[in-house]
């Protein structure tokens, strides 16, 4: 049910959008290439479960993006590139991070603290073809895949007995979802301030049993080739296979760049 009820509002918020976007609409009428990249920084907290091998509980993972995000991200890199002639493109978005958290263990009297550390590719690739476009305004459909890759590791410190040792356990899993969705911009008024977003949905069962990710950003643009955007994104993926769980949401601010060519 809650898969179906995120499907269902997202539905009516897009269809609200194509709504307005075809209201003012204009042919795609560039037929030269055009070209995006876009660096961005995501400090995004986690908050969810996972489990590495059967017979070991699973950990819940709770990383507050207000208050400890920035001392639990040990590495990150992201990144979106784009390419369009015409109503047709391809874009790729690579996302890499490095979270970890340590928090006491319902095991106190074994074990004090329970780490757990979560390394992440999140690879997409899609196509997209262009639905309608007005005076530096348009609104796209996004059909493609998603790879992930994720190294789990949980491990049981400073026990409070000599006789036992530090126990840990890690595993990789890899999948791939099928994504569809959509994106679009719209400038505010005759500013230079913009709004973009995007909306994707994907797993089905193929890969994970369902995820969905979501994007609101504000930007403005110093050049016509240049801007700088401020926003938020919420990723969440529900993903289990033979004793591996990984149902977890990531949500956070975004700082980003981008330069069109």
């Amino acid at each position: 049910m809650k898969c179906k009820n995120v499907v269902m509002i997202a539905f009516g918020a897009l269809s609200t959008m194509v709504w307005c976007f075809s209201a003012h609409a204009e042919p795609a009428g560039s037929e030269k290439w055009n070209f995006q990249l876009a660096p961005y920084a995501w400090l995004a907290g986690q908050k969810g479960t996972v489990a590495t091998l059967p017979g070991l509980p699973a950990a819940d993972i709770d990383v507050d993006f207000y208050d400890d995000v920035l001392g639990n991200i040990k590495g990150a890199f992201m990144l979106v590139g784009e390419a369009r002639k015409g109503r047709l493109g391809v874009l790729m978005d690579i996302v890499y991070t490095d979270i970890e958290m340590e928090d006491p263990t319902p095991l106190g009297i074994l074990y004090s603290t329970l780490t757990s550390r979560t390394k992440s590719w999140m690879v997409s690739g899609a196509g997209f073809y262009r639905l309608v476009e007005g005076r530096d305004q348009f609104l796209d459909v996004i059909g493609g895949a998603r790879y992930w890759s994720v190294d789990s590791e949980l491990a049981l410190k400073g026990p409070q007995f000599p006789s036992l040792r530090e126990q840990s356990i890690s595993n990789k899993e890899d999948w791939i979802d099928p994504i569809v969705g959509l994106k679009g911009f719209t400038p505010i008024g005759g500013s230079k301030f913009f709004v973009s977003g995007a909306f994707v949905i994907g797993g089905f069962g193929v890969g994970s049993d369902f995820m969905w990710d979501a994007m609101i950003n504000l930007g403005y643009r110093w050049t016509k080739g240049f801007s700088t955007t401020i926003g938020y994104r919420y990723l969440d993926v529900d993903y289990e296979d033979d004793g591996f769980l990984y149902d977890v949401a990531q949500q956070g601010l975004t700082l980003g760049l981008s330069w069109r060519f």
